[in-house]
Protein backbone atom coordinates (compact mmCIF):
# COMPACT_ATOMS: atom_id res chain seq x y z
CA UNK A 1 0.00 0.00 0.00
CA UNK A 2 3.03 2.10 0.04
CA UNK A 3 2.15 3.45 -3.18
CA UNK A 4 -1.23 4.57 -2.64
CA UNK A 5 0.53 6.16 0.39
CA UNK A 6 2.84 8.07 -1.79
CA UNK A 7 0.00 8.67 -4.18
CA UNK A 8 -1.64 10.90 -1.45
CA UNK A 9 1.43 12.70 0.08
CA UNK A 10 1.46 14.63 -3.07
CA UNK A 11 -2.00 16.71 -2.04
CA UNK A 12 -1.90 19.63 0.36
CA UNK A 13 -3.00 18.57 3.86
CA UNK A 14 -1.78 15.55 3.67
CA UNK A 15 -0.75 13.57 6.82
CA UNK A 16 0.32 10.15 7.89
CA UNK A 17 -3.17 10.08 10.10
CA UNK A 18 -5.39 10.93 7.23
CA UNK A 19 -3.99 7.38 5.67
CA UNK A 20 -4.03 5.51 8.62
CA UNK A 21 -7.84 6.58 8.74
CA UNK A 22 -8.35 5.12 4.83
CA UNK A 23 -6.60 1.81 5.71
CA UNK A 24 -9.95 -0.14 7.58
CA UNK A 25 -11.52 0.63 4.34
CA UNK A 26 -8.81 -0.44 1.54
CA UNK A 27 -8.78 -3.91 -0.01
CA UNK A 28 -7.13 -5.28 -2.93
CA UNK A 29 -7.13 -7.06 -5.93
CA UNK A 30 -5.71 -9.03 -8.78
CA UNK A 31 -6.86 -9.02 -12.29
CA UNK A 32 -6.10 -10.67 -15.35
CA UNK A 33 -5.23 -9.03 -18.28
CA UNK A 34 -8.78 -8.96 -20.03
CA UNK A 35 -10.89 -8.98 -16.83
CA UNK A 36 -13.06 -6.60 -15.51
CA UNK A 37 -13.63 -4.29 -12.96
CA UNK A 38 -16.09 -2.23 -14.08
CA UNK A 39 -18.40 -4.00 -16.97
CA UNK A 40 -20.90 -1.83 -19.03
CA UNK A 41 -24.21 -2.00 -17.46
CA UNK A 42 -23.56 -2.15 -13.95
CA UNK A 43 -23.25 0.68 -11.61
CA UNK A 44 -19.67 1.67 -9.78
CA UNK A 45 -19.53 1.26 -6.37
CA UNK A 46 -15.75 1.11 -6.26
CA UNK A 47 -12.76 3.35 -6.57
CA UNK A 48 -9.61 1.62 -7.66
CA UNK A 49 -6.00 2.90 -7.11
CA UNK A 50 -3.69 1.38 -9.82
CA UNK A 51 -0.53 -0.45 -7.84
CA UNK A 52 0.97 -2.43 -11.15
CA UNK A 53 -1.44 -2.69 -14.80
CA UNK A 54 -3.41 -1.04 -16.53
CA UNK A 55 -6.73 -0.48 -17.41
CA UNK A 56 -8.72 0.37 -20.02
CA UNK A 57 -11.88 2.79 -20.29
CA UNK A 58 -14.15 2.29 -22.86
CA UNK A 59 -17.86 2.85 -24.16
CA UNK A 60 -20.54 1.55 -27.03
CA UNK A 61 -20.74 3.59 -30.44
CA UNK A 62 -23.16 1.73 -32.52
CA UNK A 63 -22.14 -1.77 -31.45
CA UNK A 64 -18.12 -0.84 -31.36
CA UNK A 65 -15.88 -0.06 -28.53
CA UNK A 66 -14.24 3.29 -28.60
CA UNK A 67 -11.06 3.73 -25.89
CA UNK A 68 -11.89 6.52 -24.13
CA UNK A 69 -8.40 6.62 -21.97
CA UNK A 70 -6.00 4.21 -20.39
CA UNK A 71 -5.14 4.68 -16.75
CA UNK A 72 -2.10 3.37 -15.97
CA UNK A 73 0.00 2.55 -12.47
CA UNK A 74 -0.22 5.81 -9.79
CA UNK A 75 -3.64 6.40 -10.81
CA UNK A 76 -7.40 5.80 -9.78
CA UNK A 77 -9.98 4.53 -12.10
CA UNK A 78 -13.70 4.61 -11.83
CA UNK A 79 -16.84 5.63 -13.73
CA UNK A 80 -17.44 8.72 -11.95
CA UNK A 81 -21.01 9.42 -13.75
CA UNK A 82 -22.11 6.19 -12.27
CA UNK A 83 -20.53 6.39 -9.31
CA UNK A 84 -22.04 9.50 -8.95
CA UNK A 85 -25.60 9.03 -10.35
CA UNK A 86 -25.71 5.56 -9.22
CA UNK A 87 -27.07 4.86 -12.38
CA UNK A 88 -25.86 2.07 -14.63
CA UNK A 89 -22.47 2.59 -16.36
CA UNK A 90 -22.06 3.19 -19.91
CA UNK A 91 -18.53 2.69 -20.15
CA UNK A 92 -16.33 -0.49 -18.98
CA UNK A 93 -13.39 -0.97 -17.44
CA UNK A 94 -11.32 -3.76 -18.12
CA UNK A 95 -8.07 -4.52 -17.30
CA UNK A 96 -5.16 -4.76 -20.30
CA UNK A 97 -2.56 -6.74 -18.97
CA UNK A 98 -2.55 -8.66 -15.21
CA UNK A 99 -3.31 -5.65 -13.14
CA UNK A 100 -2.66 -4.83 -9.22
CA UNK A 101 -5.20 -2.63 -7.49
CA UNK A 102 -6.35 -0.99 -3.96
CA UNK A 103 -9.87 -0.62 -3.95
CA UNK A 104 -12.59 1.18 -1.73
CA UNK A 105 -16.06 1.42 -1.92
CA UNK A 106 -18.57 4.23 -2.69
CA UNK A 107 -19.80 3.88 0.54
CA UNK A 108 -16.54 3.66 2.56
CA UNK A 109 -15.15 7.06 0.88
CA UNK A 110 -18.96 8.74 2.14
CA UNK A 111 -17.49 7.77 5.32
CA UNK A 112 -13.94 9.13 4.64
CA UNK A 113 -15.43 12.88 3.54
CA UNK A 114 -17.00 12.73 6.85
CA UNK A 115 -13.84 11.91 8.97
CA UNK A 116 -11.32 14.46 7.56
CA UNK A 117 -11.55 17.60 4.56
CA UNK A 118 -8.32 16.02 3.27
CA UNK A 119 -10.61 13.20 2.31
CA UNK A 120 -13.21 15.53 0.19
CA UNK A 121 -9.95 17.12 -1.42
CA UNK A 122 -8.75 13.89 -2.96
CA UNK A 123 -11.97 13.52 -4.67
CA UNK A 124 -12.81 16.59 -5.97
CA UNK A 125 -8.91 16.58 -7.55
CA UNK A 126 -9.71 13.66 -8.75
CA UNK A 127 -12.78 14.35 -10.38
CA UNK A 128 -10.98 17.49 -11.65
CA UNK A 129 -8.50 15.08 -13.28
CA UNK A 130 -11.54 13.09 -15.01
CA UNK A 131 -12.57 16.56 -16.31
CA UNK A 132 -9.01 17.01 -17.89
CA UNK A 133 -8.13 14.09 -19.27
CA UNK A 134 -11.72 14.05 -21.01
CA UNK A 135 -11.74 17.14 -22.97
CA UNK A 136 -7.59 16.30 -23.93
CA UNK A 137 -9.18 13.17 -25.47
CA UNK A 138 -11.93 15.20 -27.05
CA UNK A 139 -9.79 17.76 -28.36
CA UNK A 140 -6.79 14.84 -29.14
CA UNK A 141 -9.56 13.46 -31.75
CA UNK A 142 -11.03 16.19 -33.29
CA UNK A 143 -8.73 18.30 -33.52
CA UNK A 144 -5.92 15.60 -35.04
CA UNK A 145 -6.14 13.31 -38.19
CA UNK A 146 -5.46 9.55 -37.74
CA UNK A 147 -2.25 9.86 -38.20
CA UNK A 148 -1.35 12.65 -36.39
CA UNK A 149 -2.93 10.97 -33.24
CA UNK A 150 -0.98 8.00 -33.70
CA UNK A 151 2.03 10.20 -34.22
CA UNK A 152 1.49 12.16 -30.73
CA UNK A 153 1.22 8.82 -28.99
CA UNK A 154 4.73 7.81 -30.29
CA UNK A 155 6.32 10.67 -29.51
CA UNK A 156 4.77 11.72 -25.90
CA UNK A 157 3.92 8.42 -24.97
CA UNK A 158 5.67 5.47 -26.93
CA UNK A 159 5.57 2.81 -23.34
CA UNK A 160 1.79 2.66 -24.52
CA UNK A 161 2.55 1.50 -28.13
CA UNK A 162 4.66 -1.51 -26.06
CA UNK A 163 1.94 -2.06 -23.59
CA UNK A 164 -1.45 -2.02 -25.58
CA UNK A 165 -2.52 -4.49 -28.16
CA UNK A 166 -3.11 -2.83 -31.88
CA UNK A 167 -7.12 -3.23 -31.51
CA UNK A 168 -7.36 -1.61 -28.19
CA UNK A 169 -5.18 1.22 -29.47
CA UNK A 170 -7.16 1.21 -33.07
CA UNK A 171 -10.61 2.62 -30.76
CA UNK A 172 -8.51 5.13 -28.93
CA UNK A 173 -7.18 6.79 -32.03
CA UNK A 174 -10.91 5.99 -33.55
CA UNK A 175 -9.99 4.50 -36.63
CA UNK A 176 -9.98 0.75 -38.09
CA UNK A 177 -7.27 -1.22 -36.97
CA UNK A 178 -6.90 -1.77 -41.27
CA UNK A 179 -6.27 1.83 -40.95
CA UNK A 180 -3.57 1.97 -38.22
CA UNK A 181 -2.18 -0.50 -40.06
CA UNK A 182 -1.26 1.56 -43.20
CA UNK A 183 -0.62 4.33 -40.98
CA UNK A 184 1.73 2.81 -39.22
CA UNK A 185 3.47 1.14 -42.17
CA UNK A 186 3.10 4.88 -43.75
CA UNK A 187 5.24 6.00 -40.76
CA UNK A 188 7.75 3.27 -40.38
CA UNK A 189 8.73 4.10 -44.05
CA UNK A 190 9.16 7.79 -44.11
Amino acid sequence: MEALNKYLKQFPQYTPKVFEIAKPFLSRKKLEAGEFFLSLGKISNQIAFIEKGLFRVYYLNDGKEITHCFCRENSIACSYRSLITQQPSDTAIQAVEPTEIIYFSNESLQKLYQQDPFWQQVGRIASENEYVTTECHNRFVTDLSATERYQEIMENDPELLQRVPLNYLATYIQVAPETLSRIRKKLTRT
